[in-house]
């Protein structure tokens, strides 16, 4: 083991500030547990702190999350005069404790603070940055990760998460900074008496309020629902949007209703995975459903289900972007003054349904904030966006995705369509007769680590390197390069005469390497050849 990590370790196991039960847990490990979890600082990057929580600097734990309060305590200071935090969390295991930490850290600091007394999503906690005018929020979750995981998103004062010069600034801060010898905190009660509030009910109704405003779209309301949060938070606003907006026949997953940071009925909570929808399935046959809805523990994401003839379909993020892009079209006043906002990795076939309406179109990088920045530059203008990874909002009360608004508009699209004698499948393989099947498919490479990303990359980021693997190419952009017009990403894009696209990008919070693949294809065997060509050459390569 490396010098550096057994320091690491014998200061944790030193520390006065660990539990005894703490440091027994650290004497329990092995080894090579020990080197896991101190083999580095869990990293702090524009989508904040995220990881596998348990002792340790490579760990999520109250003491990596004092810390990263601290340095962001030191960077609010820097800037603002009197600062304000306004903190939420999901269901997810220690997500209360991680959360009323970071208030007692802030209230030391003399930060203003404020607190939900209970879990609330991401969009909530999005729209109260804005609503209070805070500087900055904090959101505790992991979003649709694995049970074992949680995580620390923080949030400027736009209400969208931070970008990269702010991030990089708090960074700095955080590495500055002794785990222990330089935080100091109180304790919950000690900063619920001093700087530290919690959120006036107020602004939750507000935020409804504001959400139902976004998308009040014509529909019928005759629609049987079956509805899961998994768990999560979405429990609450959820079931309330549909209740004012009179959907009166929405059966919960009781499983799946109360919050439980172990998911007992699906370890992995993300409502873009078809095996989360077994008890929903069971429930939807029993009620005779038109639409099933899920959102992940955070609730900025939905997935929907629906049917095709007697069979239900999950429809992909993409799929279900492309039907909500062109039922928002459909009826949003004057469309040709709108502009829709989707990330480059997102289907392109929403080119052409934009283009149909006379509805702009303008791509961002990964990652929602930069739709958020988006929505800022385009004003009343700003229609609807979306990212393929099940993130989609309308309105401009919020600036991260919002699976309680988008939940309320699945169902007002599919209510609107049953009145029409059609399913949501129906009206997509419409979509796809008008203008072209399009395929698209995440696929995900794994590494052993993180750190191997960057080869790979590099190994790719060559026209010669990309024909090996994707064949001749018409076009080959590689967002790495300042001439793109977007700001720098490690990130590939290569588009062949034919439309088939492939973009490789490494995974921002795991050891993996995506490839997203949109194939103009219907043929379903020339589609496989064709994805497992793309495939093999590239792990020739890697």
């Amino acid at each position: 083991m490396e010098k550096a990590i057994m320091t690491q370790i014998e200061k944790w196991k030193n520390s006065a500030v660990l539990t005894e039960a703490e440091k027994k847990e650290l004497e329990a490990m092995t080894q090579e547990e020990l080197a896991s979890a101190f083999a580095r600082d869990l990293e702090f990057g524009t989508a904040g702190l995220r990881g596998v929580m348990g002792l340790g600097t490579a760990r999520m734990n109250i003491y990596v999350i004092r810390r990263a309060t601290k340095g962001l305590a030191i960077y609010l200071k820097n800037h603002f005069q009197a600062p304000k935090v306004v903190i939420s969390y999901d269901s997810r295991n220690h997500s209360r404790e991680y959360a009323e930490a970071a208030a007692g850290v802030l209230a030391k600091a003399g930060v203003e603070t404020y607190i939900y007394g209970e879990m609330m999503p991401v969009p909530v906690l999005s729209y109260t940055t804005r609503y209070l005018k805070c500087n900055a929020g904090i959101m505790i979750t992991a979003s649709h990760n694995p049970k074992q995981y949680n995580g620390y998103k923080v949030y400027a004062a736009t209400g969208g998460q931070i970008l990269d010069a702010a991030a990089d600034e708090i960074l700095g801060e955080i590495m500055s900074l002794d785990m222990f010898d330089d935080v100091d905190y109180y304790d919950f009660d000690e900063a619920m008496a001093k700087d530290c509030k919690y959120v006036p009910e107020e602004v939750y109704e507000s935020f409804l309020a504001q959400a139902e405003a976004a998308s009040k779209l014509t529909s019928e309301r005759d629609l049987e629902i079956v509805y899961t949060p998994l768990n999560g938070s979405g429990a609450r606003p959820v079931q309330d949007i549909l209740a004012r907006n009179g959907f009166n026949k929405v059966s919960v997953v009781k499983e799946q209703l109360e919050p439980n940071g172990d998911f007992p009925t699906c370890p992995s909570p993300n409502p873009e995975k078809v095996e989360v929808y077994e008890l929903a399935l069971e429930l939807a046959k029993e009620k005779n459903a038109d639409v099933i809805v899920a959102t992940d523990p955070d609730c900025d994401r939905v997935g929907v289900m629906a049917k095709r003839g007697s069979q239900w379909v999950l429809m992909t993020g993409n799929q279900l972007g492309i039907l909500l892009t062109d039922y928002i079209a459909g009826q949003v006043e004057n469309p040709e003054t709108k502009t829709m906002v989707t990330s480059v990795v997102s289907t392109p076939m929403v080119n052409k349904i934009a283009a149909a309406y006379g509805i702009g179109m303008r791509r961002t990088l990964v990652g929602f904030k930069y739709i958020g920045e988006q929505i800022d530059l385009l004003g009343d203008g700003f229609m609807f966006g979306f990212e393929e990874s099940n993130g989609y909002l309308v309105g401009r009360y919020a600036r991260d995705k919002d699976g309680v608004v988008a939940a309320k508009l699945a169902c007002q699209m599919a209510a609107f369509y049953k009145a029409q004698g059609k399913t949501l499948i129906d009206v997509l393989d419409g979509l796809y007769e008008k203008f072209g099947h399009c395929v698209d498919q995440t696929v995900s490479v794994d590494l052993d680590d993180i750190s191997q990303a960057k080869g790979i990359m590099e190994a790719i980021a060559t026209r010669d390197a990309a024909e090996k693997v994707f064949g001749e190419t018409s076009e080959f952009v590689n967002y790495s390069a300042d001439e793109t017009g977007l700001p720098k990403a490690n990130m590939i894009q290569i588009e062949k005469e034919d439309g088939t696209r492939v973009i490789v990008r490494p995974s921002g919070t795991e050891p993996k390497v995506k490839l997203y693949m949109s194939f103009y294809e219907e043929d379903q065997e020339k589609l496989e050849e064709r994805k497992t060509e793309i495939l093999t050459n590239f792990k020739k390569i890697i």
